[in-house]
């Protein structure tokens, strides 16, 4: 008796189904492993295979999620201003007096980078990076949104600037909190006024300089 054939078609091959959950784990998987290597070794140094090995996957995996290196740093990047803008909101939305709306976003800003200072060294002195690299995200209209709450915030305390003013005065208080970052991150030893203070000040210089 011959047996019956129970082959109903060629065998699927290629990759294995992943529910969107799974994706989504491997998926954060990868970006935190390559967070942890990035901060250790440096961005330039971390290969795509070094970067599976880490994560536990292939190297092909890697590259089903992330074409490219620098699109896991992007990744990283959105991440870390999600979580800092979620938190300016969050803490700043009960305020009622615009002034004291504007340096509470201020102080929460910088003290995010103060109190997580890996995802400042990531954020802002990844080494390896070409400057297309970082005006791609910079100028992603989501990224740029999230920024607009310096310039709704002094448009509020001061109500009757110019637009081109809100603008200066908006970009001018954003370049003084980077530098108050930066300084403390970087300069640590130096005895620096109290961030707290730092930041205020800078607000009410930006308030009320004449222009």
């Amino acid at each position: 008796m011959t047996p019956k054939n129970t082959d109903v078609g060629p065998k699927r091959r290629g990759r294995p189904f992943q529910s969107p959950e799974q994706a989504e784990n491997a998926k954060a998987r990868i970006a935190s492993s390559a967070f942890r290597l990035f901060r250790e070794e440096g961005y330039p140094a971390v290969s795509m295979r070094r970067l599976a090995q880490e994560a536990g996957c292939t190297v092909m995996t890697v590259y089903r999620y992330y074409p490219r290196k620098i699109d896991i740093l992007r990744d990283l990047w959105s991440e870390v201003f999600q979580n800092l803008f979620e938190s300016i909101v969050k803490e700043s939305s009960s305020i009622g007096q615009p002034v004291q709306r504007l340096e509470t976003v201020a102080q929460i800003y910088v003290n995010y980078w103060l109190d997580r200072r890996e995802h400042y060294f990531l954020v802002f002195m990844s080494s390896g990076v070409s400057q297309s690299d970082v005006s791609v995200f910079v100028e992603n209209d989501a990224i740029l949104k999230r920024f607009s709450i310096f310039r709704e915030s002094l448009a509020a305390a001061l109500p009757d600037v110019s637009e081109a003013e809100l603008t200066l005065r908006s970009d001018l208080l954003l370049c003084t909190l980077h530098g108050i970052a930066h300084s403390l991150i970087t300069i640590s030893a130096y005895p620096w006024t109290a961030p707290k203070d730092l930041v205020r000040a800078a607000t009410q210089s930006v308030i009320s300089i004449r222009l």
